[in-house]
Protein backbone atom coordinates (compact mmCIF):
# COMPACT_ATOMS: atom_id res chain seq x y z
CA UNK A 1 0.00 0.00 0.00
CA UNK A 2 1.89 2.78 -1.41
CA UNK A 3 1.12 6.78 -1.18
CA UNK A 4 1.28 8.16 -4.79
CA UNK A 5 -0.27 11.44 -4.18
CA UNK A 6 0.79 14.31 -1.00
CA UNK A 7 -1.26 17.74 -1.66
CA UNK A 8 -0.44 20.32 0.96
CA UNK A 9 -2.06 23.29 1.74
CA UNK A 10 -1.34 25.88 4.08
CA UNK A 11 0.83 24.25 6.10
CA UNK A 12 3.69 26.16 7.34
CA UNK A 13 6.04 27.65 4.87
CA UNK A 14 3.71 25.74 1.97
CA UNK A 15 0.86 27.53 0.73
CA UNK A 16 -0.40 24.71 -1.95
CA UNK A 17 2.06 22.01 -3.31
CA UNK A 18 1.06 18.55 -5.37
CA UNK A 19 3.99 16.25 -5.00
CA UNK A 20 3.83 13.04 -6.12
CA UNK A 21 5.68 9.99 -4.74
CA UNK A 22 7.46 6.99 -5.58
CA UNK A 23 8.72 4.14 -4.43
CA UNK A 24 12.02 6.22 -3.03
CA UNK A 25 11.78 9.68 -3.05
CA UNK A 26 14.54 12.12 -2.54
CA UNK A 27 13.70 15.60 -1.38
CA UNK A 28 16.16 18.55 -2.28
CA UNK A 29 16.36 21.93 -1.80
CA UNK A 30 17.27 24.89 -0.02
CA UNK A 31 16.56 25.35 3.85
CA UNK A 32 13.28 26.82 4.10
CA UNK A 33 12.22 25.29 1.26
CA UNK A 34 9.88 22.72 2.83
CA UNK A 35 11.61 19.21 3.21
CA UNK A 36 10.41 19.26 6.63
CA UNK A 37 7.69 20.41 6.36
CA UNK A 38 6.50 17.60 3.89
CA UNK A 39 7.91 14.95 6.26
CA UNK A 40 6.05 16.34 9.52
CA UNK A 41 2.37 16.57 7.31
CA UNK A 42 3.20 13.07 6.35
CA UNK A 43 3.71 12.21 9.96
CA UNK A 44 0.55 14.27 11.17
CA UNK A 45 -1.58 12.39 8.33
CA UNK A 46 -0.25 8.38 8.91
CA UNK A 47 0.60 8.79 12.77
CA UNK A 48 -0.43 12.05 15.21
CA UNK A 49 -3.68 11.87 14.43
CA UNK A 50 -5.58 8.87 15.95
CA UNK A 51 -8.95 10.97 17.19
CA UNK A 52 -11.32 13.75 15.78
CA UNK A 53 -10.31 15.16 19.95
CA UNK A 54 -8.21 18.38 20.39
CA UNK A 55 -6.01 19.94 17.88
CA UNK A 56 -2.45 18.09 17.02
CA UNK A 57 -0.90 21.41 15.42
CA UNK A 58 0.34 23.54 16.96
CA UNK A 59 -0.28 27.42 16.57
CA UNK A 60 2.79 27.54 14.38
CA UNK A 61 1.69 24.89 11.95
CA UNK A 62 -0.45 27.24 10.35
CA UNK A 63 0.74 29.08 7.49
CA UNK A 64 0.45 33.17 8.18
CA UNK A 65 0.32 35.48 5.49
CA UNK A 66 2.70 37.82 6.75
CA UNK A 67 4.07 39.03 10.33
CA UNK A 68 1.54 40.49 11.52
CA UNK A 69 -1.02 38.09 11.03
CA UNK A 70 -2.70 35.22 13.64
CA UNK A 71 -2.85 31.69 13.57
CA UNK A 72 -6.51 32.25 14.68
CA UNK A 73 -6.97 33.67 11.39
CA UNK A 74 -5.35 31.98 9.02
CA UNK A 75 -6.90 29.47 6.39
CA UNK A 76 -7.52 25.78 6.99
CA UNK A 77 -4.34 23.55 6.84
CA UNK A 78 -5.13 20.55 4.68
CA UNK A 79 -3.06 17.24 4.13
CA UNK A 80 -4.55 14.88 1.36
CA UNK A 81 -2.67 11.38 1.05
CA UNK A 82 -3.39 9.15 -1.61
CA UNK A 83 -2.94 5.79 -1.74
CA UNK A 84 -2.83 3.92 -5.37
CA UNK A 85 -2.09 0.75 -6.66
CA UNK A 86 0.57 0.50 -9.67
CA UNK A 87 -1.81 -1.88 -11.13
CA UNK A 88 -5.24 -3.45 -10.71
CA UNK A 89 -4.70 -6.01 -7.91
CA UNK A 90 -1.27 -5.02 -6.74
CA UNK A 91 -2.65 -4.70 -2.71
CA UNK A 92 -3.64 -8.10 -3.28
CA UNK A 93 -6.76 -9.93 -2.44
CA UNK A 94 -6.43 -9.76 1.56
CA UNK A 95 -5.52 -6.17 2.21
CA UNK A 96 -7.91 -5.16 -0.80
CA UNK A 97 -10.93 -6.97 1.58
CA UNK A 98 -10.09 -4.74 4.37
CA UNK A 99 -10.26 -2.01 2.84
CA UNK A 100 -13.49 -2.78 1.05
CA UNK A 101 -14.85 -4.03 3.97
CA UNK A 102 -14.02 -0.56 5.91
CA UNK A 103 -15.80 1.08 2.60
CA UNK A 104 -12.79 2.82 1.76
CA UNK A 105 -11.54 1.70 -1.29
CA UNK A 106 -12.31 3.36 -4.16
CA UNK A 107 -11.40 2.00 -7.80
CA UNK A 108 -10.48 3.92 -10.69
CA UNK A 109 -11.35 3.82 -14.46
CA UNK A 110 -8.27 1.00 -14.87
CA UNK A 111 -9.11 -0.89 -11.95
CA UNK A 112 -6.66 0.17 -9.47
CA UNK A 113 -7.56 0.58 -6.73
CA UNK A 114 -7.50 4.11 -4.26
CA UNK A 115 -7.78 4.92 -0.65
CA UNK A 116 -7.73 9.28 -0.42
CA UNK A 117 -6.80 10.52 3.44
CA UNK A 118 -7.31 14.15 4.36
CA UNK A 119 -6.75 15.50 7.50
CA UNK A 120 -7.21 19.08 8.39
CA UNK A 121 -6.70 21.47 11.20
CA UNK A 122 -8.12 25.14 11.89
CA UNK A 123 -9.52 27.45 14.84
CA UNK A 124 -13.14 27.69 15.75
CA UNK A 125 -14.53 31.42 16.88
CA UNK A 126 -16.97 29.71 18.78
CA UNK A 127 -15.02 27.44 21.26
CA UNK A 128 -12.44 30.33 20.67
CA UNK A 129 -9.84 27.01 20.18
CA UNK A 130 -8.14 25.13 17.56
CA UNK A 131 -9.14 21.92 16.14
CA UNK A 132 -8.44 19.10 13.70
CA UNK A 133 -10.37 16.86 11.77
CA UNK A 134 -10.01 13.80 9.41
CA UNK A 135 -12.05 11.85 6.43
CA UNK A 136 -12.36 9.95 3.80
CA UNK A 137 -12.87 10.56 0.49
CA UNK A 138 -14.01 9.37 -3.06
CA UNK A 139 -12.34 10.27 -6.66
CA UNK A 140 -14.15 12.94 -7.13
CA UNK A 141 -13.15 14.83 -3.79
CA UNK A 142 -16.45 14.54 -1.96
CA UNK A 143 -16.28 12.95 1.67
CA UNK A 144 -17.24 9.47 2.59
CA UNK A 145 -19.97 9.66 4.70
CA UNK A 146 -21.48 7.42 7.50
CA UNK A 147 -18.28 5.67 8.10
CA UNK A 148 -17.45 5.41 12.01
CA UNK A 149 -14.29 6.54 13.98
CA UNK A 150 -12.66 3.16 13.77
CA UNK A 151 -12.15 3.26 9.84
CA UNK A 152 -8.85 5.82 11.27
CA UNK A 153 -7.49 2.85 13.23
CA UNK A 154 -8.13 0.75 10.08
CA UNK A 155 -6.14 2.72 7.77
CA UNK A 156 -3.27 3.16 9.91
CA UNK A 157 -2.63 -0.13 10.97
CA UNK A 158 -2.46 -1.23 7.98
CA UNK A 159 0.62 1.51 7.37
CA UNK A 160 3.35 2.43 9.78
CA UNK A 161 5.03 5.70 9.65
CA UNK A 162 8.26 5.91 10.87
CA UNK A 163 10.83 8.95 11.32
CA UNK A 164 14.42 9.40 11.70
CA UNK A 165 15.67 13.35 12.11
CA UNK A 166 18.66 15.06 11.41
CA UNK A 167 20.07 14.87 14.32
CA UNK A 168 20.72 11.72 15.67
CA UNK A 169 22.60 10.46 19.29
CA UNK A 170 23.73 7.89 19.92
CA UNK A 171 23.28 8.25 23.70
CA UNK A 172 19.76 9.16 23.45
CA UNK A 173 18.32 6.69 20.87
CA UNK A 174 20.74 3.35 22.00
CA UNK A 175 18.95 4.25 25.71
CA UNK A 176 16.82 1.58 27.43
CA UNK A 177 13.64 4.02 26.43
CA UNK A 178 14.81 4.91 23.22
CA UNK A 179 11.96 3.48 20.47
CA UNK A 180 14.23 1.53 18.25
CA UNK A 181 16.22 -0.04 20.83
CA UNK A 182 13.55 -1.20 23.82
CA UNK A 183 12.13 -3.48 21.62
CA UNK A 184 15.21 -5.50 21.10
CA UNK A 185 15.74 -5.50 24.77
CA UNK A 186 12.41 -6.65 25.89
CA UNK A 187 12.02 -9.59 23.18
CA UNK A 188 13.63 -12.54 25.24
CA UNK A 189 12.87 -15.92 23.35
CA UNK A 190 14.47 -17.66 26.32
CA UNK A 191 12.42 -20.72 27.97
CA UNK A 192 11.42 -19.79 31.80
CA UNK A 193 13.83 -22.62 32.70
CA UNK A 194 17.36 -20.87 31.13
CA UNK A 195 15.98 -17.04 32.44
CA UNK A 196 15.85 -18.80 36.05
CA UNK A 197 19.39 -20.53 35.55
CA UNK A 198 20.32 -16.75 34.10
CA UNK A 199 18.93 -15.12 37.17
CA UNK A 200 20.35 -17.61 39.78
CA UNK A 201 23.54 -17.43 38.18
CA UNK A 202 22.86 -13.34 38.43
CA UNK A 203 22.63 -13.57 42.03
CA UNK A 204 25.77 -15.68 42.87
CA UNK A 205 27.79 -13.20 41.21
CA UNK A 206 26.35 -10.07 42.96
CA UNK A 207 26.60 -12.20 46.07
CA UNK A 208 30.25 -12.82 45.05
CA UNK A 209 30.89 -9.32 44.40
CA UNK A 210 29.22 -8.01 47.97
CA UNK A 211 30.97 -10.82 49.87
CA UNK A 212 34.50 -9.54 48.65
CA UNK A 213 34.07 -5.90 49.34
CA UNK A 214 33.80 -4.87 53.59
CA UNK A 215 32.88 -1.57 52.88
CA UNK A 216 29.39 -2.58 51.67
CA UNK A 217 28.82 -4.69 54.86
CA UNK A 218 29.22 -1.39 56.70
CA UNK A 219 27.34 0.38 54.57
CA UNK A 220 24.37 -2.07 55.09
CA UNK A 221 24.87 -2.20 59.12
CA UNK A 222 24.31 1.43 58.93
CA UNK A 223 21.40 1.65 56.66
CA UNK A 224 20.01 -1.44 58.46
CA UNK A 225 19.22 1.18 61.52
CA UNK A 226 16.57 2.93 59.34
CA UNK A 227 13.86 0.08 61.17
CA UNK A 228 14.82 1.68 64.45
CA UNK A 229 13.40 5.22 63.25
CA UNK A 230 10.80 4.07 60.58
CA UNK A 231 9.01 0.90 60.40
CA UNK A 232 9.83 -0.89 57.39
CA UNK A 233 7.66 -3.78 56.24
CA UNK A 234 8.90 -7.36 55.86
CA UNK A 235 10.67 -9.75 57.58
CA UNK A 236 14.68 -10.63 57.53
CA UNK A 237 17.27 -8.43 56.32
CA UNK A 238 16.00 -4.73 55.89
CA UNK A 239 19.21 -4.11 53.57
CA UNK A 240 20.47 -5.81 50.57
CA UNK A 241 22.66 -4.37 47.80
CA UNK A 242 22.37 -5.24 44.47
CA UNK A 243 25.73 -4.81 42.72
CA UNK A 244 24.92 -6.54 39.57
CA UNK A 245 21.00 -6.59 38.37
CA UNK A 246 19.36 -10.10 40.00
CA UNK A 247 16.54 -10.24 36.83
CA UNK A 248 17.40 -10.56 32.96
CA UNK A 249 15.85 -7.63 31.68
CA UNK A 250 17.11 -5.39 34.41
CA UNK A 251 20.48 -6.58 33.46
CA UNK A 252 19.46 -5.96 29.29
CA UNK A 253 18.94 -2.40 29.80
CA UNK A 254 22.29 -1.62 31.35
CA UNK A 255 23.57 -3.37 27.49
CA UNK A 256 26.04 -1.15 26.18
CA UNK A 257 26.71 -0.66 22.46
CA UNK A 258 30.72 -0.92 22.08
CA UNK A 259 33.07 -0.25 19.12
CA UNK A 260 37.18 -0.84 18.34
CA UNK A 261 38.84 2.12 18.34
CA UNK A 262 41.81 2.88 16.23
CA UNK A 263 43.87 1.20 19.04
CA UNK A 264 41.55 -1.59 18.91
CA UNK A 265 40.17 -0.42 22.19
CA UNK A 266 36.43 -0.87 22.86
CA UNK A 267 35.01 2.19 23.16
CA UNK A 268 31.43 3.04 23.95
CA UNK A 269 29.33 3.82 20.77
CA UNK A 270 28.31 7.02 22.71
CA UNK A 271 31.91 8.09 23.15
CA UNK A 272 32.50 7.90 19.07
CA UNK A 273 32.47 11.01 16.91
CA UNK A 274 29.40 12.11 15.31
CA UNK A 275 29.73 10.29 12.10
CA UNK A 276 29.98 7.30 13.43
CA UNK A 277 27.13 7.81 16.08
CA UNK A 278 24.77 8.75 13.23
CA UNK A 279 25.59 5.89 10.91
CA UNK A 280 25.06 3.19 14.20
CA UNK A 281 21.71 4.80 14.64
CA UNK A 282 20.58 4.38 11.02
CA UNK A 283 21.40 0.76 11.64
CA UNK A 284 19.36 0.52 14.80
CA UNK A 285 16.67 1.73 12.63
CA UNK A 286 17.18 -0.78 10.04
CA UNK A 287 17.39 -3.40 12.25
CA UNK A 288 14.52 -2.53 13.97
CA UNK A 289 12.65 -1.79 10.66
CA UNK A 290 13.62 -5.65 9.72
CA UNK A 291 12.29 -6.86 12.99
CA UNK A 292 9.45 -5.04 14.57
CA UNK A 293 7.70 -2.90 11.62
CA UNK A 294 4.02 -3.68 11.48
CA UNK A 295 1.87 -3.47 8.54
CA UNK A 296 3.44 -1.64 5.07
CA UNK A 297 6.57 0.64 6.50
CA UNK A 298 6.76 4.42 5.34
CA UNK A 299 9.95 6.26 6.31
CA UNK A 300 10.95 9.68 6.55
CA UNK A 301 14.40 10.57 6.58
CA UNK A 302 16.40 13.71 7.49
CA UNK A 303 19.61 14.52 6.25
CA UNK A 304 20.72 10.96 6.94
CA UNK A 305 24.48 12.11 5.81
CA UNK A 306 24.87 14.20 8.77
CA UNK A 307 28.48 14.20 9.77
CA UNK A 308 29.71 11.46 7.34
CA UNK A 309 32.86 11.74 4.86
CA UNK A 310 32.02 12.11 1.44
CA UNK A 311 33.24 8.69 0.51
CA UNK A 312 30.92 7.25 3.10
CA UNK A 313 28.22 9.47 1.69
CA UNK A 314 28.25 7.81 -1.52
CA UNK A 315 28.47 4.17 0.22
CA UNK A 316 25.41 5.21 2.12
CA UNK A 317 23.07 4.73 -0.31
CA UNK A 318 22.86 1.29 -1.25
CA UNK A 319 22.49 1.30 2.80
CA UNK A 320 19.17 3.11 2.44
CA UNK A 321 17.88 1.52 -0.32
CA UNK A 322 17.79 -1.72 1.39
CA UNK A 323 15.01 -0.10 4.37
CA UNK A 324 11.92 -1.39 3.45
CA UNK A 325 8.90 -0.06 2.81
CA UNK A 326 8.45 3.47 1.12
CA UNK A 327 10.84 6.00 1.04
CA UNK A 328 10.64 9.19 1.49
CA UNK A 329 14.22 11.32 2.12
CA UNK A 330 15.48 14.87 2.75
CA UNK A 331 19.67 16.00 2.09
CA UNK A 332 21.74 18.54 1.54
CA UNK A 333 24.80 16.32 0.04
CA UNK A 334 25.77 16.40 -3.19
CA UNK A 335 27.61 13.42 -2.86
CA UNK A 336 24.73 11.60 -1.59
CA UNK A 337 22.41 13.30 -4.91
CA UNK A 338 25.28 11.33 -6.92
CA UNK A 339 24.37 7.84 -6.15
CA UNK A 340 20.27 8.98 -6.24
CA UNK A 341 18.58 7.45 -9.31
CA UNK A 342 17.44 10.80 -11.25
CA UNK A 343 13.46 9.62 -11.55
CA UNK A 344 13.50 9.76 -7.31
CA UNK A 345 15.06 13.44 -7.18
CA UNK A 346 12.19 16.06 -6.66
CA UNK A 347 13.40 20.04 -5.75
CA UNK A 348 12.04 22.08 -3.44
CA UNK A 349 12.26 25.46 -4.82
CA UNK A 350 10.38 29.11 -4.42
CA UNK A 351 8.46 30.69 -6.96
CA UNK A 352 7.04 33.84 -6.53
CA UNK A 353 7.22 33.78 -3.07
CA UNK A 354 5.52 30.62 -2.63
CA UNK A 355 7.10 26.96 -2.60
CA UNK A 356 6.78 24.91 -5.56
CA UNK A 357 8.50 21.26 -6.57
CA UNK A 358 9.61 19.94 -9.69
CA UNK A 359 10.43 16.01 -10.37
CA UNK A 360 13.85 15.38 -12.27
CA UNK A 361 11.74 12.87 -14.10
CA UNK A 362 9.97 15.43 -15.50
CA UNK A 363 12.53 16.42 -17.79
CA UNK A 364 12.20 14.14 -20.20
CA UNK A 365 15.66 13.82 -20.81
CA UNK A 366 16.57 11.44 -24.32
CA UNK A 367 18.78 8.57 -22.90
CA UNK A 368 22.42 10.18 -24.66
CA UNK A 369 21.09 13.43 -22.40
CA UNK A 370 20.40 11.46 -19.69
CA UNK A 371 24.07 9.75 -20.09
CA UNK A 372 25.62 13.04 -19.99
CA UNK A 373 23.53 14.63 -17.18
CA UNK A 374 24.60 11.70 -15.05
CA UNK A 375 28.31 11.85 -16.06
CA UNK A 376 28.32 15.40 -16.06
CA UNK A 377 26.46 16.71 -13.55
CA UNK A 378 24.50 14.03 -11.09
CA UNK A 379 27.56 12.10 -10.62
CA UNK A 380 30.31 14.60 -10.79
CA UNK A 381 28.81 18.05 -9.46
CA UNK A 382 25.54 16.56 -7.76
CA UNK A 383 25.43 20.19 -6.01
CA UNK A 384 24.57 22.16 -9.29
CA UNK A 385 20.94 20.50 -8.55
CA UNK A 386 20.61 22.67 -5.49
CA UNK A 387 21.26 26.07 -6.74
CA UNK A 388 18.91 29.14 -7.66
CA UNK A 389 20.80 29.95 -10.82
CA UNK A 390 23.13 28.69 -13.14
CA UNK A 391 25.33 31.28 -15.43
CA UNK A 392 26.09 29.01 -18.44
CA UNK A 393 29.09 29.66 -20.08
CA UNK A 394 30.38 27.59 -23.72
CA UNK A 395 34.08 26.99 -22.22
CA UNK A 396 36.30 27.26 -19.24
CA UNK A 397 37.39 30.98 -20.13
CA UNK A 398 34.21 32.11 -19.12
CA UNK A 399 33.40 29.96 -15.99
CA UNK A 400 36.95 30.53 -14.52
CA UNK A 401 36.46 34.21 -14.65
CA UNK A 402 32.96 35.45 -13.71
CA UNK A 403 33.68 34.33 -10.50
CA UNK A 404 36.71 36.38 -10.09
CA UNK A 405 34.72 39.16 -11.36
CA UNK A 406 32.70 38.55 -8.95
CA UNK A 407 34.81 38.54 -6.14
CA UNK A 408 36.46 42.28 -7.78
CA UNK A 409 32.65 43.69 -7.21
CA UNK A 410 32.29 42.64 -3.56
CA UNK A 411 29.52 40.31 -4.91
CA UNK A 412 28.70 37.16 -3.40
CA UNK A 413 27.92 33.90 -5.89
CA UNK A 414 27.84 31.02 -3.35
CA UNK A 415 25.81 33.33 -0.82
CA UNK A 416 22.96 33.82 -3.56
CA UNK A 417 22.85 30.28 -4.92
CA UNK A 418 24.80 31.06 -8.08
CA UNK A 419 26.78 28.41 -9.48
CA UNK A 420 28.65 28.65 -12.75
CA UNK A 421 28.96 25.84 -15.45
CA UNK A 422 31.08 24.76 -18.83
CA UNK A 423 28.57 23.47 -21.49
CA UNK A 424 30.44 22.69 -23.83
CA UNK A 425 31.59 19.10 -23.24
CA UNK A 426 27.87 17.61 -22.61
CA UNK A 427 25.84 20.43 -24.86
CA UNK A 428 23.49 23.30 -23.80
CA UNK A 429 20.53 21.27 -24.21
CA UNK A 430 20.91 18.79 -21.41
CA UNK A 431 21.43 22.17 -19.13
CA UNK A 432 18.16 24.07 -19.98
CA UNK A 433 16.45 20.72 -19.58
CA UNK A 434 16.87 20.43 -16.43
CA UNK A 435 17.10 24.50 -15.50
CA UNK A 436 13.37 24.55 -16.59
CA UNK A 437 12.60 21.09 -15.15
CA UNK A 438 13.47 22.29 -11.70
CA UNK A 439 12.79 25.63 -11.51
CA UNK A 440 16.50 26.72 -11.80
CA UNK A 441 16.96 30.38 -13.24
CA UNK A 442 19.67 30.59 -16.09
CA UNK A 443 21.85 33.24 -17.28
CA UNK A 444 24.07 32.33 -20.45
CA UNK A 445 27.10 34.32 -21.57
CA UNK A 446 28.00 33.50 -25.16
CA UNK A 447 30.37 33.60 -27.80
CA UNK A 448 29.26 35.61 -31.41
CA UNK A 449 30.03 32.85 -33.69
CA UNK A 450 28.53 29.77 -35.01
CA UNK A 451 28.36 27.83 -32.37
CA UNK A 452 27.76 30.68 -30.05
CA UNK A 453 24.85 31.56 -31.86
CA UNK A 454 23.00 28.27 -32.14
CA UNK A 455 23.30 28.02 -27.91
CA UNK A 456 22.15 31.60 -28.32
CA UNK A 457 18.65 30.58 -30.18
CA UNK A 458 18.06 28.13 -27.95
CA UNK A 459 18.58 30.30 -24.74
CA UNK A 460 16.52 32.39 -25.85
CA UNK A 461 14.04 30.33 -26.33
CA UNK A 462 14.04 29.41 -22.17
CA UNK A 463 14.71 32.85 -21.10
CA UNK A 464 11.60 34.43 -23.46
CA UNK A 465 9.30 31.05 -21.71
CA UNK A 466 10.26 32.70 -18.44
CA UNK A 467 10.16 36.99 -19.25
CA UNK A 468 14.24 36.97 -18.71
CA UNK A 469 15.74 37.94 -22.17
CA UNK A 470 17.68 40.53 -20.54
CA UNK A 471 19.52 37.20 -18.66
CA UNK A 472 21.40 36.31 -22.45
CA UNK A 473 24.70 38.57 -23.25
CA UNK A 474 26.65 38.37 -25.79
CA UNK A 475 30.36 38.99 -26.62
CA UNK A 476 30.58 41.67 -29.35
CA UNK A 477 33.53 40.22 -30.48
CA UNK A 478 33.08 36.42 -31.97
CA UNK A 479 34.58 34.84 -28.82
CA UNK A 480 35.27 35.58 -25.31
CA UNK A 481 39.02 35.93 -25.85
CA UNK A 482 38.65 38.63 -28.68
CA UNK A 483 36.05 40.59 -25.93
CA UNK A 484 38.81 40.32 -23.07
CA UNK A 485 41.42 41.56 -25.55
CA UNK A 486 39.47 44.86 -26.40
CA UNK A 487 38.74 45.62 -22.52
CA UNK A 488 42.48 46.05 -21.70
CA UNK A 489 44.05 42.36 -21.28
CA UNK A 490 45.19 42.23 -25.43
CA UNK A 491 48.94 42.48 -23.90
CA UNK A 492 48.53 38.75 -22.51
CA UNK A 493 46.89 37.37 -25.51
CA UNK A 494 49.57 39.03 -27.41
CA UNK A 495 52.27 37.51 -25.48
CA UNK A 496 51.26 33.97 -26.98
CA UNK A 497 51.32 35.01 -30.54
CA UNK A 498 55.21 33.94 -32.22
CA UNK A 499 55.52 35.14 -35.99
CA UNK A 500 53.42 31.81 -37.22
CA UNK A 501 50.47 32.80 -35.08
CA UNK A 502 50.28 36.19 -36.11
CA UNK A 503 49.77 35.62 -39.94
CA UNK A 504 46.49 34.65 -39.08
CA UNK A 505 46.06 37.89 -38.17
CA UNK A 506 45.05 39.65 -41.86
CA UNK A 507 43.69 43.32 -40.28
CA UNK A 508 44.95 46.42 -39.04
CA UNK A 509 44.32 47.38 -35.57
CA UNK A 510 42.07 49.84 -35.10
CA UNK A 511 39.98 47.46 -37.35
CA UNK A 512 35.95 45.61 -36.55
CA UNK A 513 37.44 42.17 -36.55
CA UNK A 514 41.46 42.75 -35.17
CA UNK A 515 40.45 41.66 -31.81
CA UNK A 516 38.37 38.60 -32.81
CA UNK A 517 41.31 37.75 -34.90
CA UNK A 518 44.35 38.09 -32.54
CA UNK A 519 41.85 36.20 -29.68
CA UNK A 520 41.57 33.19 -32.41
CA UNK A 521 45.02 33.27 -33.28
CA UNK A 522 45.46 32.05 -29.43
CA UNK A 523 46.40 28.08 -28.93
CA UNK A 524 43.59 26.59 -27.84
CA UNK A 525 46.51 25.13 -24.65
CA UNK A 526 47.58 28.58 -23.93
CA UNK A 527 43.80 29.91 -23.53
CA UNK A 528 43.79 28.71 -19.95
CA UNK A 529 46.82 30.22 -18.88
CA UNK A 530 45.81 33.63 -19.97
CA UNK A 531 42.60 33.65 -18.29
CA UNK A 532 44.64 32.80 -14.98
CA UNK A 533 46.46 36.00 -15.72
CA UNK A 534 43.52 37.86 -16.09
CA UNK A 535 41.99 36.67 -12.86
CA UNK A 536 45.39 37.47 -11.98
CA UNK A 537 44.85 41.60 -13.28
CA UNK A 538 41.06 41.71 -11.86
CA UNK A 539 42.23 40.55 -8.16
CA UNK A 540 45.15 43.57 -8.50
CA UNK A 541 42.87 45.41 -9.70
CA UNK A 542 44.86 46.65 -12.88
CA UNK A 543 42.21 46.52 -15.48
CA UNK A 544 38.81 47.43 -14.69
CA UNK A 545 36.46 44.63 -14.54
CA UNK A 546 34.94 43.84 -17.85
CA UNK A 547 31.33 44.84 -18.40
CA UNK A 548 29.92 42.22 -20.17
CA UNK A 549 30.88 40.20 -17.61
CA UNK A 550 30.05 42.43 -14.52
CA UNK A 551 26.57 43.08 -16.22
CA UNK A 552 26.44 39.02 -16.17
CA UNK A 553 26.90 38.31 -12.27
CA UNK A 554 24.31 41.23 -11.51
CA UNK A 555 21.84 40.15 -13.59
CA UNK A 556 22.60 36.28 -12.43
CA UNK A 557 22.14 37.78 -8.78
CA UNK A 558 19.17 39.44 -9.44
CA UNK A 559 17.30 36.34 -10.65
CA UNK A 560 18.74 34.75 -7.72
CA UNK A 561 17.30 37.22 -5.18
CA UNK A 562 13.61 37.14 -6.66
CA UNK A 563 13.55 33.30 -6.92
Amino acid sequence: MKIRRLQIENFRGIKSLDLALGDTTVLIGENNTGKTAILDALRFALKDIRSRKGCAFETYDFHLASADSEPSAAPAIRIRVTFQEDAAGDWGAPLLGRLTRAKILQPDDEGKGTVIFEVSGGFDPTARDFFHNWRFLNLEGDELRNLPDSTLSTLQSEVSYYYLAALRDAGRHFDPRGPFWRPFLKDSQLSATAKEEIETKLREVNDLIVASHDTFSQVSDRLDDIAKVVPIGGSGNTVSIEAVPGRLFDMLSKAQVNLKAGTGAKVPLARHGEGTQSLSVLMLFQAFLSNWSQGVSFIALEEPEGHLHPSAIRALWKLLEQLPGQKVISTHSGDLLSEVPPESVVRLYRRQGEIACSRLADANLEPDELRKFNFHIRQARGELLFARCWILGEGETEVSLIPEVARALNLDLEQNGIRCLQHRHAGIDVFLKVAKCLGIAVVGICDNDGQGSADMNKLRTLLDERGHPDALFVTPEKAIEGYLCAQGFDDIYTSYLGPQSWVKVTVPAGHADYWSQVGSAVANKFKTQAAEKVAQKIRSQATPVPPLMEACVRRAIQLAQSS
